[in-house]
């Protein structure tokens, strides 16, 4: 029964508890018991360390296993890289944006600038066109 990969604390518990009902043990048992499995392997009585590996560790996983596991380690490295390189787009995007918007207030003051001096260009040949009539009308008479 113990030989069934995966099998926690709880359930290693109760199958001990189901095959030897005298025997008083607590989670934190179990618990010590694998640590110090694990932590000296080779002082575990020889008939129990053929079973320790069915019962305290995974097996090795298969091809298909492997194969999906790196697959899903690739899927999250892409999946980081591709928030990063969005991240990374939208900060771009922003900046250039700002960009846009300044060179619209500089556009915006520029045609500005232009309607001034449109302005008074059409005020100056305003000036000459009254000044030029009025010098061109009485000199003409006068003759």
């Amino acid at each position: 029964m113990l030989t069934v990969l995966g099998i926690g604390v709880t359930q290693t518990l109760e199958i001990l508890q189901q095959q030897n009902p005298h025997v008083p043990l607590l989670p934190r048992d179990i618990y010590n018991a694998r640590a110090a499995i694990n932590r000296n392997p080779h002082k575990v009585e020889a008939g129990i360390a053929e079973q320790r590996p069915a019962i305290y560790s995974k097996p090795a996983p298969s091809a298909e296993e492997r194969i999906r596991s790196d697959l899903r380690r690739e899927l999250a490295r892409a999946k980081e890289e591709l928030a990063k390189v969005r991240e990374e787009s939208k900060k771009e995007l922003d900046e250039l944006r700002e960009k846009l918007r300044e060179k619209d207030k500089i556009i915006e003051k520029f045609e500005m600038f232009i309607d001034i001096c449109n302005q008074r260009v059409m005020v100056q040949r305003e000036r000459l066109n009254d000044t030029g009539e009025g010098n061109g009308g009485a000199s003409g008479p006068s003759n």
